[in-house]
């Protein structure tokens, strides 16, 4: 059986990929390898999984024309059971500053990839769409799946309650099955740098000072291998004739950002200067995901092991820094030689 995977070489969709892959799929990635953080970390992920037989990767932007032809002449050929739609620009902070990134590569490219399937017979009408807790801005704790979405904080929020939007459409008036997944603040091993754990353990390895946006602020953190078997578990819901579900993605256990950091500080055995900065208002203070549906609907049993879960974090980021250290190496030497 064939899967469609956007963002293939991103951090939930490398671990989506892996799921797959190992379960017997074979898996089709898409991924672009774009610059909203360092493509070399994607690169490292991407080596990984070209070493399986059963991974097809093609390098192409859903928001590019002649790119989308170019991918409707590949799928022609093959016979596509599931997509899951996992690529994206993420993060609050840099959509404030990018907004129009957010509106092409959230919205514009899930809008022609949900076209594509439509248009080809052979690629069957069954999507698992990638959102986020973001969307839940205003809503009681803990968010449930039928909040009313009523105030977005954020570019990022918008776009990705738009891309929901689109998938509700294509199930309303061309019968697709549909099952969104709003992640909750995902971290794990191979973790994005734009985000606080990677910046944290960078900071702590380096001696510099980490900021924390408020001295209470919470956050319902979600292990990775947890989310991307959630994402496996997803796709047997497809069988259900005319499914159209929202399904929380979380721990269903909020932590203090400054818990976390104890506990780095322990795994490390380092510490650095903390500073509390003023709360944001473009994120809220608190996340925190009722789990009650995915606990039903997926079988989700969260791992809270944060102990053991950033260990594994931290080894994989060592990994990755010893992985560029080397390729720094080496270009040096080839650069020496050439010069010769």
């Amino acid at each position: 059986m064939k899967v469609l995977i956007t963002g293939s070489a991103g951090f939930i969709g490398y671990f989506v990929s892996l799921e797959f892959l190992k379960n017997g799929y074979h898996v089709i990635g898409i991924d672009n390898l774009n610059n909203y953080y360092e493509p070399s970390l994607k690169k490292f992920r991407l080596e990984k999984l070209n070493k399986y037989p059963n991974y097809q990767h093609l390098n192409i932007d859903l928001s590019i024309k002649n790119q989308l032809i170019k991918l409707e002449k590949i799928l022609k050929t093959e016979k596509v059971s599931i997509t899951i739609h996992l690529a994206a620009y993420p993060g609050v902070k840099y959509s404030l500053k990018h907004p129009q990134k957010y509106i092409k590569n959230n919205i514009i490219t899930t809008q022609n990839l949900f076209e594509i399937i439509n248009k080809l017979p052979n690629i069957e009408k069954q999507v698992i769409l990638a959102s986020t807790s973001s969307v839940y801005t205003g809503n009681p704790l803990p968010f449930k799946e039928d909040s009313c979405i009523k105030e977005f904080l954020s570019p990022y929020a918008m776009t990705k309650f738009c891309a929901e939007n689109i998938a509700k459409f294509f199930h309303s008036i061309h019968n697709f099955k549909i099952i969104i997944l709003r992640y909750f603040t995902v971290y794990g091993p191979y973790n994005r740098p734009d985000m606080a754990i990677y910046k944290f353990f960078q900071n702590i390895l380096q001696n510099k000072p980490i900021t924390i946006r408020g001295k209470e602020i919470k956050r319902d953190f979600t292990y990775v291998e947890d989310a991307s078997k959630a994402t496996f578990n997803a796709a047997k819901l497809l069988d259900q004739n005319q499914i159209f579900e929202i399904i929380n993605i979380g721990s269903d256990n909020p932590i203090k950002v400054t818990n976390l950091l104890d506990i780095m500080f322990q795994l490390t055995q380092k510490e650095t200067k903390v500073i509390i900065g003023p709360y944001s208002k473009f994120e809220p203070p608190e996340t925190w995901a009722d789990t009650t549906k995915a606990k039903k609907l997926l079988n989700f049993n969260p791992s809270i092991n944060y102990h053991q879960n950033l260990l594994k974090t931290l080894n994989s980021l060592l990994e990755y820094w010893q992985y560029l250290n080397k390729k720094e190496i080496i270009e040096k030497q080839q650069n020496v030689l050439s010069e010769k």
